[in-house]
Parts: structure tokens; sequence; C-alpha cells
């Protein structure tokens, strides 16, 4: 696959640093011929864990800077960054941690898909949430297991879930979402603690008002999104995906136990 037509892009910021050891080492091992950049963007580019996964796991680090380092805007300024270099984007967490091979050959199927629509930017690739029953099927060549999801069938539009975009509608989402939190909490006149209560506890991008800008901008530029199908109600149906993850490694700020046994299996120490 053409290494200048998609990237996987990262942000993260020092609390959790400690992770991205663990998370880029899965990335390499199970997906040993991803030939797209893999970028890293976050305030503290000098840090010795960003200087070790950019030395061992060839990683491409980006600066945000620290005044722009909130959890939606930084992403806004890592797109900004890159949105002049690749067509497509699949935006990661740092706890999206790969268990099992990344399908690459799915990977590729969407993207000659998206090639030819002009509508559909996006494709959610963790089925959590998968599409409902309601929503209409997508008929992609070779990779039939999609659905188009509309405000009408399924609640959530945006998720963080991982999720294949066209690189210039994903830019304009983030730029649409953090133009809605400075009218909610504008950046001048409110103090930090409140603007990161809405955007990670209120979770504004996914939350009602997020979910509700998100299907007016869908409707504005006539876009569209599909999802995949999960395959089941079992937990297990997530691995069933282009990229298999459990959703999600850091639930409230703390790692599962399960990430810890994982790291453990990996020999790699994680600086808690």
């Amino acid at each position: 696959m053409d290494r200048a037509q998609c990237c996987i892009l990262v942000n993260s910021t020092p609390a959790y640093f400690y992770i991205l050891p663990l998370f880029f080492k899965l990335l390499r091992r199970y997906a040993p011929k991803l030939r797209w950049d893999v970028i890293l963007a976050t305030e503290a580019p000098d840090h010795s864990i960003c200087k070790q996964v950019s030395r061992e796991y060839a990683v491409k680090i980006i600066v945000i800077p620290e005044e722009s380092s909130g959890f939606l805007e930084s992403r806004m300024i890592a797109l900004k960054k890159i949105v002049h270099d690749y067509n497509y984007c699949l935006p990661l967490q740092e706890d999206f941690l790969l268990e099992m091979p990344m399908c690459l050959e799915a990977f590729e199927n969407l993207m000659k898909y998206m090639d030819s629509s002009m509508c559909v930017v996006s494709a959610r690739c963790m089925p959590c949430p998968g599409p409902s029953e309601q929503s209409v099927h997508a008929h992609i060549l070779r990779v039939p297991d999609w659905k188009l999801i509309t405000k009408e069938t399924d609640p959530f539009g945006f998720t963080f879930q991982a999720t294949l975009w066209k690189m210039k509608p994903l830019l304009h989402w983030y730029m649409r979402i953090c133009k809605k939190l400075e009218t909610i909490c504008p950046k001048g006149v409110t103090d930090s603690v409140t603007r990161k209560r809405v955007e990670l506890k209120e979770n504004l991008a996914e939350n009602a008002i997020g979910q509700d800008e998100f299907w007016t901008w869908t409707d504005e530029k006539d876009y569209e999104h599909i999802a995949l199908i999960r395959a089941g109600p079992w937990p297990n149906a997530v691995y069933l995906s282009p990229f298999p993850y459990r959703p999600t490694a850091i639930v409230r700020g703390k790692l599962e136990p399960w990430a810890l046994d994982l790291a453990k299996r990996e020999g790699v120490t994680l600086n808690l």
C-alpha cells in the first residue's frame, strides 16, 4: 500500500506516555507489513519515552504547542500539520492495543471504495458500537459487512473508536467540534479545569451535543459514514475487525488489569 496514501495518528500527553512502548510494539508485531507513516503528536516531544518509540518503532513525532494541548484542540492542530501529506488518516488512541493481526487488505478495499464515493468520508472499523439493525447495507466490493449509518438509525455518529477517515473531512470535523467547544467554554475566559471537564468527563464530541453537531455538519456537507457490522453480541466480537483491539485499555484514567498482563507477556515495563 502506498506509504503516502494513509497515516496512523496517535495523540498523547505525558500522563499516558507509559503505555506508548506497548502500543507501538504491538502495532509493529501485528502489522509488520504496514507501510503507512505512524505519527505521534504531543506537547512533550523531548520526553525519553517519545524518543524511545521514535527510535525503536520508526514513529514520526510532531509537536503540539503547550497552549494547544487540550484533548480536542491538540487533535485539530495535529491534523492541520499533516492535512496536505496524506489522503486518509486512521486516528487511534494510545490505549487501543492491537492483539491480533491488522487486516491491511480490508483497509485497502475500504480506501478503494471511499475513493470511488464523493459522499462517504469515514468508515468505523471498531464495531463498538456497531450499526443498528435498521441501518442500510453499504455493499462494498470484497468487504460486504458494512452498513451506512444515519442519525435516524444510529445514536452514535461520531466516536473516537478506530475509524478510517478521509483526511480533509476529518480535519474539518475537528475544526467544527473545537468551534462548538469555544461557544460552551471560551478558551480565553474559561479555566483549564472546566474545559477539561467538558472535553473529557462530559465527553463533548461523543455526547448528545456532539452527536447533534456531527449530524448537522454531515447534512450540511452531504457526507455519508459507514460502519462495520458487529459479528455478534459476545465481547470477543470486537476482534473480528480490521484493527482488532479491546475497547479500551485505560478506563477513567486507570489501566485495566488485562492490559497489565498483556504488558508482562510482551516484556514491556510500564512506568506507571
